[in-house]
């Protein structure tokens, strides 16, 4: 009897059976049964992406030569074929990879790179967004080395590679890499920390040569480069290109929103699909159990919390929920942005999730800017008013302390802009009026004073149109206060 086919995922009583329909190896192991050995004479048939897939990653090593041949040779003779094999890859759960495959998918993404096939950059992606993985190092040498080629012919792609291994440096900034002693200089922990080491050394120097070499690169990025190197201007290397490059195009690159694409690269596909289910699906009411289990897969774990505030910005920038949705009674996005707030218990995470909930109100202009990155935190802030008051003054005197402080030199222009969103968040009806915020007394007086100070400031006609009324009227609106401030 012929021993089973080898497998390409973990398997579980809780997962499905290989020969499975429901099975994500099963299209490629039926493939492979027709296919057992594919050859040239099979370029035709249209289970050979799959079948060839299945060779690649679970064929013993060496791979034979033959299968890069029939590899290249089906990608000349049809044009198809080579997305098509990359779709037969990314079909796979890459969590579930066994060690094996997970290391051929990054051999066959090497050669579909080095080939420039169609269907490379979508499999780079797919793993750029699964970094820090074993064997990572590898597909970080691989976009190195093709760094110029991607650099003309696919930029979006560098620009992820670039922010992705950004906010891996980021999360892992203040956890830094341990040094062997000399005691132990050979043992297996000692051996790997020094591996991670180095990696982390090869990150910094590939981020800080693209960004040096590539404009484009930094514009394809936008503002959330900045808030990146903020956060790693401590390490030598970014010393030196901010100061090299930033003072010239600081204000340039701020003035770009980050795209929703990019924010999606600092948290995993698992993230995204139940973040996203939770905000589509999800009814106010039934939330707290999806919530947990959220929390326990990917908060509660070692590093989940440093990936909140990435997590804030992709909710922010990356999903921009339709009318429909908004409507149809499932978790706000606010609502959730303030659930990660309070899950936090280390007060730098939670620092940075303000940032990053406030970030596109720093620079906001509205001929320009998307009225749904900053509608998030106004929501958290009116919508918290009535039962959890402290979340409303924690939000309002850190923004207050990001006009003052983020950047000194252009508080001026920093106010400006705040005061822009402010405006046009009434303006759009995202809000009725600020008296939502400047007549509740259940406010921190000092920070209720500030709040109205800050908006009459520009003008006499700008706070009437964002509070709804003359500042020196405020006073005067009991019922609204009652409506809105009541228990």
């Amino acid at each position: 009897m012929p021993p089973p086919p080898p497998r390409l995922l973990a398997g579980g009583d809780h997962h499905p059976s290989p020969t499975s329909p429901s099975s994500p190896e099963h299209s490629l192991l039926s493939a492979h049964l027709q296919l057992p050995s594919p050859s040239t004479s099979d370029l035709s048939s249209p289970q050979l992406p799959h079948a060839l897939a299945f060779s690649f990653l679970t064929h013993p090593s060496p791979l034979p030569r033959r299968l890069l041949v029939l590899l290249h040779a089906a990608g000349a003779r049809f044009p198809a074929f080579y997305p098509s094999f990359a779709t037969a890859l990314l079909s796979l759960p890459f969590p579930l990879l066994l060690p094996h495959p997970r290391t051929r998918l990054l051999l066959a993404a090497a050669e579909l790179t080095r080939a420039a096939a169609p269907g490379f950059a979508a499999l780079l992606l797919s793993l750029l967004r699964r970094v820090p993985f074993p064997g990572d190092a590898r597909l970080l040498h691989l976009i190195r080395e093709h760094s110029s080629f991607l650099a003309s012919e696919e930029p979006q792609l560098l620009a992820s590679a670039v922010f992705a291994f950004l906010r891996l440096l980021s999360r892992n900034r203040l956890a830094p890499f341990p040094r062997s002693s000399a005691e132990c200089s050979n043992c297996e922990e000692c051996n790997s920390a020094k591996n991670l080491e180095e990696r982390g050394n090869d990150l910094v120097s590939f981020c800080v040569s693209v960004l040096r070499d590539h404009s484009q690169v930094r514009a394809l990025i936008g503002r959330d480069l900045v808030r990146s190197l903020h956060e790693l201007v401590l390490l030598p290397e970014f010393q030196g290109l901010w100061k090299d490059l930033m003072p010239s195009c600081c204000m340039e690159i701020v003035n770009i929103g980050t795209p929703g694409w990019c924010t999606a690269l600092a948290i995993s596909p698992e993230m995204e699909t139940q973040l996203l289910f939770l905000m589509k699906n999800v009814k106010w009411g039934s939330q707290k159990r999806y919530q947990l289990w959220f929390a326990r897969r990917h908060l509660m774990v070692p590093g989940g919390e440093e990936r909140i505030p990435d997590i804030v910005r992709f909710i922010c920038c990356g999903y921009h929920p339709k009318n429909e949705v908004i409507q149809s009674g499932v978790i706000a996005r606010w609502a959730v942005i303030g659930w990660l707030l309070t899950s936090c218990s280390k007060a730098y995470i939670v620092a940075n999730a303000k940032l990053a909930l406030f970030y596109d109100w720093l620079f906001f202009d509205e001929s320009k800017g998307n009225i749904m990155n900053i509608e998030p935190a106004m929501l958290l802030m009116v919508n918290s008013v009535s039962q959890y008051v402290d979340i409303t003054n924690m939000l309002l005197e850190f923004l207050f302390l990001l006009i003052e402080n983020y950047e000194v030199r252009r508080k001026e222009a920093i106010a400006h802009c705040v005061r822009c969103a402010f405006t046009v968040l009434v303006k759009r009806g995202v809000v009725p009026s600020l008296d939502l915020l400047t007549c509740c007394e259940k406010l921190a007086p000092l920070l209720r004073q500030k709040l109205v100070e800050f908006l009459s400031s520009a003008s006499p006609v700008a706070a009437v149109e964002a509070c709804g009324k003359p500042i020196n009227e405020v006073s005067e609106a009991a019922d609204l206060k009652k409506r809105v401030c009541s228990n």
